[in-house]
């Protein structure tokens, strides 16, 4: 039986001391240090069959501007406000 450190049996990359699997080749002590026997299940990768655009729409939708163009136009009258507070401090303070 393999224990590290040592070359992987499976793929002969280097295990190093304390190691509980390869790194490169995820075999471990479960699989019996053979990566053909190793299961990568749980890895949640998408299959052929997967449609990227598909996936946005469902996910996120389409993109709502109303709220985003009244909260813009909110924070200008505000700049605006404050500007014209400024300018206003400015010329009384000048007098």
């Amino acid at each position: 039986m393999f224990r590290p450190p040592g070359q992987c049996p499976a793929c002969g990359e280097w295990v190093p001391r304390g190691a509980v699997a390869c790194d490169d080749c995820g075999a471990c002590d479960r699989s019996g240090w053979k990566s053909e026997r190793a299961v990568y299940d749980g890895l949640d990768l998408p299959d052929e069959d997967f449609d990227y655009n598909e996936f946005v729409e469902r996910e996120f939708g389409q993109e709502k501007t109303g709220p985003r163009v009244s909260r813009e136009i909110f924070w200008r009258w505000v700049a605006a406000i404050v500007l014209a507070v400024m300018i206003l401090g400015y010329i009384m303070s000048a007098f």
